[in-house]
């Protein structure tokens, strides 16, 4: 049983890892409405295409102008992804007899959860706070924002590392060695 509860939080564990990466590293944070309007993530951006492209230069100057609400954002998921990858390295070491990790493993996904649910709910009351209006190639004003699938997918992540804290909080117990 202790051992199918290892295996199911490193399957949980790794999943959440590769959620946040995605979300960490894909420009769907911010999103403009209108087919072929920009994104903004934390870390990359799209400008867009077709006839509400935003000129590049603009576009580079906005997204690296991060107001205070993204640079904590990004700052508490870069640190929920240090701390999944040591969950994931804990797994590891869980099938080891002799080494007792459930509660640092445990401890460890909830930092990283807490850390994802701070930068979720930072993000997810602020993000209209930053007044972006860009004019694109057509010169058609781009203004109307809403939250794009990046964000979307570190909720998803989040729940994964909160579930990923749970099944680890299983795994401490009475595991006695025995006496040599």
């Amino acid at each position: 049983m202790a051992k199918k509860m290892r295996v199911g939080f490193g399957v949980i564990i790794i999943f959440a890892f590769i959620l946040t990466l995605i979300a960490l590293f894909t420009p769907g944070w911010r999103s403009y409405k209108g087919d072929g309007a920009p994104d903004f993530g934390l870390v990359s951006y799209q400008c867009g295409d077709g006839n509400r492209k935003i000129p590049d230069w603009e576009c580079s100057k906005w997204s690296g102008s991060k107001a205070s609400h993204e640079k904590v954002a990004l700052a508490l998921v870069i640190i929920a992804c240090i701390l999944q990858a040591v969950a994931v390295g804990c797994f590891f070491a869980l099938f080891s007899p002799r080494l007792r990790l459930g509660i640092p493993t445990a401890s460890i996904c909830a930092l990283a959860f807490f850390c994802l649910f701070i930068a979720i709910l930072v993000y997810g009351v602020r993000y209209k706070s930053k007044v972006a209006y860009m004019t694109s190639l057509s010169y058609e004003l781009v203004a109307d924002t809403y939250l794009g699938y990046a964000y979307w997918i570190a909720v998803v992540a989040a729940l994964f590392t909160l579930l990923a804290a749970i099944v680890a909080g299983g795994l401490v117990g009475d595991h006695r060695l025995p006496i040599d």
